[in-house]
């Protein structure tokens, strides 16, 4: 499957031939996310992720929140949302910097369609479906839903369909699901939110699930 097919599984309902390269922008550095999630051992750990897993990855969902604000068509400096980058530096003074991107203060030429730059089908072994994956930690599986349902809310967005930039609504519902994202990092992670794990997993039982404690198919080693 090539990219610009439809995504399956948890990308089924991506839209990914859109017009706005703006749009793109604003999933890539949430694509750079996932890929640090997936790649993580942290995620393989029942027990929770400690501090500094937890840091690096909230440092991630600012970078990707500063692109939200930097595409986003805010003429009249509304406020986009600071809560992110507020609660991780309480000393910063959060700036809304003018957009790199020139283009918003004159009307432009229409852009054409175009195919996102990412694969969803699963063919792409660095951009893996869940079927692909086992990840033991309930963190991690919280985080990856969170943050696939966010890159595919990207595609919907109805922005879409303009050329560049986003509208402040569009902006602000991402912003939603970056708080999400946001909570889940400060709720569920760190060393203070870890918790003991004793027993292996039956799936992870050298001799097999059956031989796990309290499966009725256990066996002794060397019964006939």
């Amino acid at each position: 499957m090539a990219i610009g097919d439809a995504g399956k599984e948890q990308f089924r309902d991506a839209i990914l031939e859109v017009r706005n390269l703006h749009v793109a922008a604003g999933i890539a550095p949430l694509m750079l996310m996932r890929e640090e999630l997936v790649t993580n051992d942290d995620f393989s750990d029942r027990g929770g992720m400690d501090n500094s897993t937890r840091d690096h990855f909230l440092g991630l969902l600012v970078s990707a929140d500063k692109a939200r604000r930097r595409v986003t068509h805010n003429p009249d400096n509304l406020p986009l949302g600071d809560k992110i980058a507020k609660a991780i530096d309480a000393a910063a003074v959060i700036e809304d910097a003018e957009n790199p991107f020139g283009g918003d203060d004159i009307q432009m030429p229409s852009g054409n369609l175009f195919q996102l730059p990412w694969d969803f089908s699963g063919a792409d072994p660095n951009v893996p479906l869940n079927s692909a994956l086992d990840i033991p930690s309930s963190n991690g599986v919280l985080l990856l839903g969170a943050l696939d349902r966010a890159i595919v809310s990207w595609t919907r967005l109805n922005s879409r369909d303009r050329t560049r930039f986003i509208t402040q609504p569009d902006s602000m519902r991402v912003y939603g699901l970056y708080q999400e994202l946001f909570a889940f990092l400060m709720t569920f992670g760190g060393d203070e939110n870890r918790v003991d794990v004793a027993q292996v997993r039956a799936t992870d039982e050298p001799r097999g699930p059956a031989n796990s404690p309290n499966r009725k198919t256990e066996t002794a080693v060397g019964a006939a």
